[in-house]
């Protein structure tokens, strides 16, 4: 029985996820409206197409500027323009080939990437989709780095980069229509350049093809944040789906993190126009409003901001006055309301801080992977073709 529900876990994965090197496509630089940008190779010789034909090659010496003319891409060089498509693209010739963009309007630093570039024109005509066609698992370096930063532990950047490709794969065509597979965004998972960090590139590279599944052998929801503030969240508090694997955690391993404290700041009367005219709370009543200016979450993690009258999503307490997160003390001093709060983020799943502490202390990734989700198991999605032929 185990082994059939391996074949058909096998076959599910094989489609998203074939045993030989695949691609993904990124739409990059997706916050930005951009109209005019220049394109380099820094390494390896690039073809370039135009509306499916070939028009050009290019190598390390090659610069290339793309502006939007009307409803085509007028594509030129510094010494001549090359003409004007529907599409362009800029198609690796090897296998370690990389390239620059630099957005001219608006104007933005220097980005780098691996592999290929499509370039094509928003539907409504004001701004460039440019999407990044590139090997997964140089995507998932990518994505490590940009979550994690370039100076932590070897350890750490193994549990992150099965973690990357776990959110990837269950979230594979997030933004397939239109036209590309995920962003660069948080909406998806940050992915700002590539990588050049050995030990990303080593992390990645050792946990080659590894996701993350639960005991029915689907893919976790492999949620992450920067730090819990000495307590993770259950799922159902904050997304209110209930999992067998985000539960919440004592964990003190954040606790003398950056993230770990944080203190904010509004007027008493700001505090009071919000509870009266959003959420109809009596602040006429002074015994009443008293109950309001004082809040403490001393024995773990609540869920909401509740007296006798009033009851509050904490998490809607925190969009609206664009709070780190939802731990935290309310007090008035003065004619201030004040947020003592913990942690930075959701609160569900990986706290980030935490568990680059833990490798810091020689935690293994497993054993931290196992801290903070529970009855979870890796998998190699490489190794399960045995299984089909079983």
């Amino acid at each position: 029985m185990k082994k059939i529900v391996f074949f058909f876990f096998f076959i599910f994965f094989s489609y998203i996820y074939p045993l030989k090197a695949v691609e993904v496509s990124v739409r990059i630089l997706s916050t930005k409206v951009i109209t005019s940008f220049i394109f380099s190779p820094i390494e390896g010789n690039y073809t370039v197409y135009g509306d499916g034909v070939i028009i050009s090659d290019s190598d390390v010496t090659g610069i290339f500027q793309m502006n939007i003319d009307g409803d085509s891409i007028q594509l030129k060089t510094f010494e001549r323009t090359i003409g004007k498509y529907g599409s362009v693209k800029m198609i690796a010739k090897q296998n370690d080939c990389a390239f620059k963009i630099k957005s001219v309007q608006p104007e933005s630093k220097v980005r780098s990437y691996e592999d290929n570039l499509m370039v094509t024109i928003a539907p409504d005509r004001k701004q460039f989709f440019l999407v990044n066609k590139v090997d997964v698992e140089k995507y998932i370096g990518g994505v490590v780095e940009s979550e994690s930063g370039k100076r932590s532990n070897l350890e750490y950047y193994k549990l992150q980069s099965i973690l990357c490709r776990t959110y990837l794969l269950g979230n594979i065509n997030r933004h397939l229509y239109e036209g590309f597979q995920v962003c660069d965004d948080v909406h998806c998972q940050a992915y700002l350049n590539r990588t050049l960090n050995k030990d990303v590139k080593k992390a990645v590279y050792e946990t080659k093809g590894l996701v993350v599944v639960d005991n029915d052998l689907n893919l976790i929801t492999a949620a992450f944040f920067s730090n819990c503030g000495g307590e993770t969240c259950n799922s159902q508090d904050v997304w209110a789906v209930s999992t067998s694997y985000l539960k919440s955690v004592k964990d003190t391993f954040c606790l003398r993190q950056t993230h770990a404290h944080w203190r904010s700041e509004i007027p008493l009367n700001d505090w009071k126009s919000y509870l009266q005219l959003k959420h109809n709370y009596p602040i006429e009543d002074s015994l009443k409003f008293n109950d309001a200016t004082s809040f403490e979450q001393s024995n773990g993690r609540a869920i909401y901001f509740t007296d006798k009258d009033l009851k509050i999503p904490l998490k809607t307490i925190r969009s609206d006055f664009q709070l780190k997160s939802t731990y935290f003390s309310i007090d008035q001093i003065g004619n201030t309301i004040v947020f003592n709060g913990k942690g930075y983020g959701h609160g569900v799943g990986l706290c980030q801080e935490g568990a680059m502490r833990m490798a810091e202390l020689n935690f293994t990734y497993k054993q931290i992977l196992n801290f903070y989700y529970k009855d979870v198991h890796l998998v190699d999605l490489l190794a399960l073709n045995y299984f089909k032929q079983e």
